[in-house]
């Protein structure tokens, strides 16, 4: 039988939703072959099959945002019964199947009242959830987030790194560990603007957010999701962050005279560590600078006498070795000041310069003199006014150049882009071509008078007293498209600074299928609360009182799931069958359990694998006699947090449904 899930998809290992599917299309083509059309909805079965313009599915698949699936399939099918009955009837073949498959968000909550709506009419379609219990959110490839390393590429993010956070109980910074990493595909994203700051991410990701409770009332914090931010609402981003240990550079292999082919050098003093005096160096260098390894020398084009008059004081100071100059430039001939700097990660190339990760950890004096540094070559103060710019024709460097000014509380604005023609002059230069540069407007802030005016500044800046974090307020959010997304999770705060704003755990996300007290990125365990409050919602059950079969099963009963797929394509009208889906990074369990899990599950009772035919209930299987269902629990990291009064609320909440099931279903299958 030939495989219509192709292998080779991104799903992590172990997943229990790509195992739900393969045997769906298996059930169905033992019944129709290929004459069936499969509508996706958004979400990980999605995005880990079809990595835009390619697919896995190699049958008619048509991918849905999560609040439509049902709608869709709906239309589809109205379209196919359309073609059927005005086709010539020597024409005339079956009707595709259409089948309706969707994660917890597309069944369970955004997706709930379309769903109901195609059980409501009787369409003719079978709805699949694949039943894992949460649901994702995501950021966008180029989202950069602070670790105990520097600035990096959330692309660049291992499992275990030292993630930047905000202690939501003590408003400070905090390390955590980085519990995984994962590529989400391509999705919609919109971005959020305050003045100062900018972040792309999916509809349903949290951003920490003031809530304002009324006057003489303490504001408090609450987490929102993108799709529900409007302008003028409050987030809580990085303002200053004090690395307070210099940089210790790596070592390099110097040259040293005597070795292969070298009979003269220049000798040089080579730092081992940061210092203010040598990152106003490199902040002229960033600027005006550039290597040339292959000569073994470093040029600086500083036509300006104070610029020059710096760089050659700095240059004495710290390297202590000879230099060249003449009218426009300085060069040191030096293979050893050339692999140093070229070692330190500024890039080469006027468009393609960046700052590095590292010079995001530094101390506020040593980041304060690389933007001296960088103001020197290619800044200036804007006439009349506080406000300073930089030029450049890397955007990168200017994007980050952005990010770092916020880590120094100044006041940023938009990177803004011109085009100028050749003969123009620019920061003192004249162009020698027609060029496209940006340009970046910063200021220091003025200190707020908060002894006098407490109250009325505490109200505007929730956290004005807060040395690392502040308020600012949401200009605007836009649809930007469609983009390439990850997941990002961190350990015990649950949340992490990406671009400068907080921002919750991406990944697991809480559904109306996810059970009481589980831990998850938006309803993570605490003192106070102990992970998801609601109960999961009996979706089976309600499916079936819109008067349609309506059945449960796992991925672990793959017998009883053909069994009921096929039987679902027999009847005429909308069906609704949801397979129980172990997720192993969700649940945290490991890879190899993914299938033992749910057996587990009927084993403790918690999950039940049942039939609603014409309004009746047949109790499929039930466990021969019923283990506790902490074995069930204690093996999966989102409930590690439970205490012994929470497990025996769940175990007296589950002994009590299986005492009424029990009254009225005798002849189940035991296991």
């Amino acid at each position: 039988m030939e495989e219509l899930l192709a292998p080779g998809t991104r799903t992590c290992a172990g997943c229990g939703a790509a195992t739900a599917i393969r045997m769906v299309l298996r059930a169905i083509q033992k019944d129709v072959g290929k004459n069936f059309i499969v509508c996706n909805a958004t979400g990980c079965m999605e995005v880990a099959t079809t990595p835009y313009p390619e697919t896995s599915w190699r049958i008619p698949w048509i991918h849905i945002a999560f609040e439509n699936v049902s709608a869709v399939a709906s239309g589809v099918n109205a379209a196919c019964e359309y073609i059927n009955e005005n086709m010539n009837e020597n024409n005339k073949t079956d009707k595709p199947k259409i089948i309706a498959i969707g994660g917890d968000g597309s069944t369970f909550d955004i997706g709930f009242g379309s769903l109901s709506g195609m059980l409501e009419r009787n369409d003719d379609v079978l709805y699949i959830c694949y039943d894992n219990e949460a649901y994702m959110n995501c950021l966008t490839e180029d989202a950069l987030i602070m670790t105990e390393e520097g600035l990096h590429n959330i692309t660049k993010i291992k499992k275990g790194d030292k993630i930047y956070s905000f202690d939501q109980n003590t408003h400070k910074m905090v390390l955590k560990e980085c519990l995984g990493v994962y590529n989400n595909g391509k999705k919609q994203v919109f971005s959020v603007e305050t003045l100062h700051h900018t972040l792309k991410a999916t509809s349903n990701h949290p951003f920490l957010v003031v809530q304002h409770n009324g006057k003489g009332k303490t504001s408090t914090l609450i987490w929102k999701t993108v799709e529900h931010i409007k302008a003028g609402d409050e987030v809580i981003v990085l303002k200053k962050f004090d690395g307070r240990k210099s940089f210790e550079f790596s070592k390099i292999d110097l040259i040293n005279k005597g070795d292969y082919k070298v009979n003269k050098l220049n000798d040089i003093n080579i730092p081992n560590k940061s210092n203010p005096y040598i990152m106003e160096y490199l902040g002229i260098y960033l600027g005006d600078g550039c290597v040339r390894k292959d000569r073994g020398e470093v040029g600086f084009s500083l036509p300006d006498p104070e610029e020059r008059k710096t760089l050659l004081q700095l240059h004495n100071k710290i390297f202590r070795s000879k230099f060249s100059e003449n009218e426009n430039e300085v060069t040191i001939f030096s293979v050893n000041l050339a692999k140093f700097i070229n070692s330190l990660g500024f890039g080469n190339g006027a468009k393609n310069k960046t700052i590095p990760d590292w010079v995001f950890t530094l101390p506020l004096d040593e980041k304060e003199a690389f933007i001296n540094g960088l103001l020197l070559s290619d800044g200036y103060q804007v006439k009349d006014s506080r406000s300073k710019r930089y030029v450049s024709a890397s955007f990168l460097l200017l994007e980050r150049l952005r990010l770092l000014l916020q880590t120094i509380d100044y006041r940023v604005g938009k990177i803004h882009t011109q085009e100028k023609k050749a003969g123009t002059m620019v920061v003192k230069r004249k162009l020698l071509k027609d060029s496209k540069y940006g340009y970046l407007c910063f200021s220091e802030l003025r200190d707020w008078n908060v002894e006098k005016y407490s109250s009325q500044y505490k109200y505007q800046n929730f956290l004005i007293n807060n040395e690392c974090f502040g308020v600012e307020k949401v200009k605007n959010v836009n649809y930007l498209g469609v983009e390439m997304t990850y997941d990002l999770q961190v350990d015990e705060s649950h949340n992490f600074i990406a671009n400068g704003y907080v921002v919750h755990n991406t990944g697991v996300q809480q559904s109306g299928a996810t059970p009481k007290f589980a831990s998850t990125s938006t309803t993570p365990s605490g003192k106070v609360i102990p992970g998801n409050l609601q109960r999961k919602k009996n979706l089976v059950e309600i499916a079936a009182a819109h008067n349609v079969y309506a059945a449960s099963t796992t991925i672990y009963n793959f017998r009883d799931l053909e069994n009921k797929v096929r039987k679902a394509l027999k009847i005429k009208g909308a069906k609704y069958i949801q397979i129980f889906a172990s997720c192993p990074t969700g649940w945290r369990i490991p890879e190899k359990d993914a299938i033992k899990i749910t057996k587990l599950a009927i084993e403790t009772g918690i999950y039940k694998v049942f039939e609603i035919e014409n309004g009746k209930f047949n109790l499929n299987y039930k466990p021969a006699k019923r283990k506790k269902v902490e074995e069930y629990l204690k093996v999966q990291g989102r409930f590690k947090h439970l205490t012994q009064q929470q497990i025996d609320e769940i175990q007296d909440g589950i002994d009590k449904e299986w005492q009424e099931l029990e009254k009225v279903n005798v002849s189940a299958v035991t296991i």
